[in-house]
Order: structure tokens, then C-alpha cells, then sequence
């Protein structure tokens, strides 16, 4: 099987280590947009070849787009002239409305299923690719209505061997559950982060404060792009936590059955 991938940072580059380990008879092609990003992915083994070039993909059984969200339209409309009719496409996007609309684009939609696995780290790059990052850990994916998803079955039997869980689930409820799980975490740590340094002095903070504020040393640009495509529902849980902070405030602020505060919030973590 010929496994075709897209951008080579963190998801990419960490998903071709996982893939080539699992055995032989998978070769993995990777794109990226620097020749220097296309050799060091050869060189830590994340792909068995790699170039700049998305033509070097029209052999490819299924192509995995894990470039940024604010680059994914761009790569679709190159790759709808270049893979072969039957060639699956899927992607790795924390936000999947608006890439199933894009997919609209490709001459054969059916071929293409939104995919997210979710899992990262706080820094991203291909320096920083692990193949275990996507062990037990969910890996959502969000066919369009009525979408036959069998062609995809040996692309499920190759997540499942590297660890992730399957879910299925709408494009805008998955959207609605990142906003919560996801996106509204890095929101809260940066506005924590910039809460504390205004007013405290961070070289004194210990675990607590380095564990709130890990989030926001993410990529920027990133987060802009994902937090403009996910905008409504980002909003709605901003909205929502907004609302549950207040109620924090007062009862803090009266002093009023304090542990049962703070104890439903560590049954509900939990």
C-alpha cells in the first residue's frame, strides 16, 4: 500500500514513524513545502520518500493532508489534477466543516473523508514527532451524509494499529466538541498567561502555573487559523465558560460553600 502525506510537521512526520513501523509492505511518500523539511524527514525515517512536489504523489493508494487549515483548500485543488480517480484522500484538521466543504472541489468527493486525530503536542515541527503520540487516543472521523466509508476500511485497520480509537460523528458536532475540548483551552491559557503577566512574576510559579499556561506557547499563527474556522462555536464555548467564571467570582467573592464548588469541578475532571 502506497500512504501519501502531506505536510511534515508534528501530525505529519509522526504519523509516517507510526505507519512505517507497523510493516514492510507500507512505503510512505511524504511532501513538504522546503527541500530541507522533505531531508530530514527521510532522515528520522518518518517517510521512505520525500519532495516538494505533490506529482510525486499520483501513485499513492491514500493521501493524508496534515498541513495547517489555512492551507488545506489549496493543497485539494492541486491534488483533484494530479491522484487517480480511485486515490482516497483524508486529513488531519481540528476543524472539519469547512474542509468537507472545500472537498467539494475534488473531482470524486466521495473519495475524500474528513479525519482528526486528536493529539499534539505544545510545540509543533517535525523536530518534534513521536509515533506514540496517537496511542489510545481518539481519532474522529466525519463522513459527509449518506457517504459510503468502506473504501476507507484499511485506512481504520492502519489507525487502529498505531494505537488511536475510532469515532464517527457529524462535521459541525465535532466541530461543537472541539470548541469546548480543544480550542477554548488554548484560549483560556493564553488569557491566563497574559492575566499573570501583568500582574505576578511567572519565575515564581510552580507546576500549577507552568501546567495552565503550557498551551499558550503554541504556534500562534495556528491557533489564528484555527480559532477563525471554528469562530461561531469558539465563541459559544468562550460564551459558556465566561458564564460558569462569573458564577466562580460570586461565590468566591461571598464565601459561600466553597468545597462543593470546587469539589464538583474535580468530579466532573475526573
Amino acid at each position: 500500500m502506497r500512504v501519501g502525506i502531506v505536510g511534515l510537521g508534528l501530525i505529519g512526520g509522526s504519523l509516517g514513524l507510526a505507519v512505517r513501523r507497523l510493516r514492510h509492505s507500507i512505503d510512505v511518500t511524504g511532501v513538504a513545502r522546503r527541500a530541507e523539511s522533505a531531508a530530514e524527514a527521510i532522515n528520522r525515517g518518518a517517510v521512505d520518500r520525500a519532495s516538494t512536489d505533490l506529482a510525486d504523489l499520483a501513485d499513492c493508494d491514500i493521501v493524508v493532508i496534515a498541513t495547517p487549515i489555512d492551507q488545506i483548500a489549496g493543497v485539494m485543488d492541486h491534488l483533484g489534477n494530479i491522484v487517480a480517480a480511485r486515490t482516497l484522500i483524508t486529513d488531519v484538521a481540528s476543524v472539519k466543516r469547512p474542509v468537507l466543504d472545500w472537498a467539494q472541489r475534488l473531482p470524486n468527493p466521495s473519495r475524500f473523508l474528513g479525519g482528526h486525530p486528536v493529539a499534539g503536542k505544545t510545540q509543533s515541527g517535525l523536530g518534534e514527532s513521536d509515533p506514540a503520540i496517537f496511542d489510545r487516543e481518539p481519532w474522529i472521523f466525519t463522513p459527509a451524509e449518506g457517504q459510503d466509508v468502506r473504501p476507507f476500511d484499511t485506512w481504520f485497520e492502519i489507525v487502529r494499529a498505531i494505537g488511536a480509537t475510532l469515532s464517527f460523528m457529524r462535521a459541525d458536532v465535532h466541530d461543537q466538541q472541539m470548541a469546548f475540548l480543544s480550542h477554548l483551552a488554548f484560549v483560556v491559557s493564553s488569557a491566563f498567561a497574559e492575566t499573570v503577566q501583568r500582574r505576578a512574576d511567572a519565575t515564581l510559579g510552580g507546576p500549577g502555573y507552568r501546567g495552565m499556561v503550557r498551551l499558550a506557547g503554541g504556534d500562534p499563527a495556528m491557533y489564528e487559523a484555527i480559532a477563525g474556522e471554528n469562530r461561531d462555536a469558539l465563541v459559544d464555548a468562550i460564551d459558556q465558560f465566561d458564564g460558569v467564571l462569573h458564577r466562580y467570582r460570586q461565590r468566591i467573592g461571598g464565601g459561600t460553600k466553597l468545597k462543593e464548588l470546587f469539589g464538583g469541578a474535580v468530579h466532573v475532571a475526573h
